[in-house]
């Protein structure tokens, strides 16, 4: 199972709810996919980390990611597809694919962010089961 892990910039501390719930997707060896920003992202990461666990993805829109934590993990560049884009645009890239690439999603969301908010109306889109965690 491939679980797609988005959060907020904003968020740089990952709550105990939060953590619980990671080891319980690494409990069942899950892929997690997970973006290159700071934030949620590089928290997620240096979680997976610290538990020395490499069933990793790291998506990134540019060659090489900006924030690779986890030993072992694999990258995806969506370089290519990002090639000409600016700013945000530049960025979604990589979350629409990691959209399309998942089989369920957690959101780890300060309820401002729009990047998040994007990816939530993108899985709902695509009909896949997701979660919500409203953090501050």
């Amino acid at each position: 199972m491939k679980l797609f892990i988005s959060g907020s910039k904003s968020i740089s501390v990952l709550s105990d709810e939060v953590k619980a719930i990671l080891d319980k997707y690494i409990a069942l060896d899950t892929e997690f996919l997970v973006g290159d920003c700071y934030g949620v992202d590089a928290a997620v990461q240096k979680y997976l980390e610290s538990k020395g666990y490499c069933n990793v993805t790291i998506y990134c829109s540019g060659e090489t990611p900006r924030n690779n934590f986890v030993t072992g993990a694999k990258v995806r560049s969506c370089a290519e597809a990002a090639k000409g884009l600016t700013r945000s645009a530049f960025h979604y890239v990589k979350d629409i694919q990691m959209v399309k690439d998942c089989d369920q999603a957690i959101m780890i969301w300060d309820e401002k962010s729009k990047g998040t908010g994007e990816n939530i109306r993108r899985i709902k889109e695509l009909k896949k089961p997701y979660r919500i965690i409203t953090e501050a």
